[in-house]
C-alpha cells in the first residue's frame, strides 16, 4: 500500500545495459546514494509469479484487462483454475503446464546484470536489472525459505510513498532518463506525475494516500493492533 511507480521494458542493446549502469553509478556517487552492482548467474528451478487467489473469481473487466485466464484442468479443492500470468520469457512454458493441469516446474540458466540504488531510507530500492539473454528488465529472486527456487517476472516497482513527493520526483526523472537506454513497454505512476509532471495534482495524490494509510492505521489500533512497531505497510 502506498504510491508506487511500475516499469517494464527491454534494453535497446547490450551496450545500452552497460551505459545505463555507468550513468546511474555516476549519478549515485555524485548524490551520495548507496548502490549495489548486480552481475551473476541465474540458474535453478523456476517458479513464476502469478496472481488471483484461490476461491476468488475475478470480475469480467479484470479478466479482460489483467490477462487472467481460466485453466479448467487446474481446478481442484485447492485451486479455482484462474491465473494471471506475469509476462516473462518463460510465459509460454508456464501456460503449457497449466493447460495440461500441471504446476509449472522447470529449470532456467541465464545471467543478470544491473544496478540497485537506495535514494532514501524510506523509499524502496530503485532497480534496473536485465536478463542478458533477452535484455528485458527482469526480477529474479531467491528467498531464504526456498533456497534453490527462483521466483521471477518482468519489470520492477518502486514504492516512494513514505519517502515523500520530492523523492518520488527524483525516481520518476531517473526512470525517464533511462528511456535513452530502455524501450519501455510500461511505465505506470500511481501518482500520475511521470505522465503529467503536474506537481500539484501528484502531491494531492500523495496526501490522499497518506490520509488513507493514517485512517487504516488508526482502525487497526482501535482493534488493538499496532503496526508501527513492526514497520510500515
Amino acid at each position: 500500500m502506498g504510491v508506487t511507480i511500475h516499469y517494464a521494458g527491454k534494453a535497446k542493446s547490450r551496450d545500452a545495459v552497460d551505459q545505463l549502469i555507468d550513468v546511474l553509478q555516476e549519478i549515485a556517487d555524485a548524490s551520495r546514494w548507496s548502490y549495489h552492482l548486480v552481475n551473476g548467474a541465474v540458474k535453478g528451478q523456476f517458479e513464476p509469479f502469478w496472481g488471483i487467489g484461490y476461491g476468488y473469481i475475478p470480475p469480467k473487466e479484470e479478466m479482460l484487462k489483467g490477462n487472467v485466464t481460466f485453466y479448467p484442468r487446474m481446478v481442484s479443492s485447492e485451486c479455482n483454475g484462474y491465473f494471471k500470468i506475469y509476462e516473462t520469457k518463460y510465459a509460454v512454458e508456464v501456460k503449457a503446464f497449466l493447460e495440461q493441469g500441471k504446476w509449472p516446474s522447470f529449470t532456467i540458466d541465464t545471467r543478470k546484470k544491473g544496478i540497485q540504488i537506495t535514494i532514501h531510507p524510506k523509499c524502496e530500492t530503485l532497480e534496473f536489472i536485465f536478463d542478458l539473454e533477452t535484455l528485458e528488465l527482469a526480477s529474479y529472486e531467491v528467498y531464504a525459505h526456498s533456497r534453490g527456487i527462483i521466483y521471477g517476472f518482468n519489470g520492477f516497482s518502486c514504492k516512494t510513498q513514505y519517502a515523500g513527493f520530492e523523492v518520488h520526483v527524483i525516481v520518476c526523472k531517473l526512470i525517464k532518463m533511462a528511456s535513452r537506454y530502455i524501450d519501455y513497454t510500461k511505465v505506470y505512476d500511481e501518482s500520475k506525475y511521470y505522465e503529467s509532471e503536474d506537481s500539484q495534482a501528484s502531491q494531492e495524490s500523495f496526501a490522499a494516500v497518506g490520509k488513507a494509510l493514517q485512517m487504516f492505521t488508526e482502525l487497526l489500533k482501535a482493534k488493538g493492533i499496532d503496526i508501527t512497531a513492526g514497520g510500515e505497510l
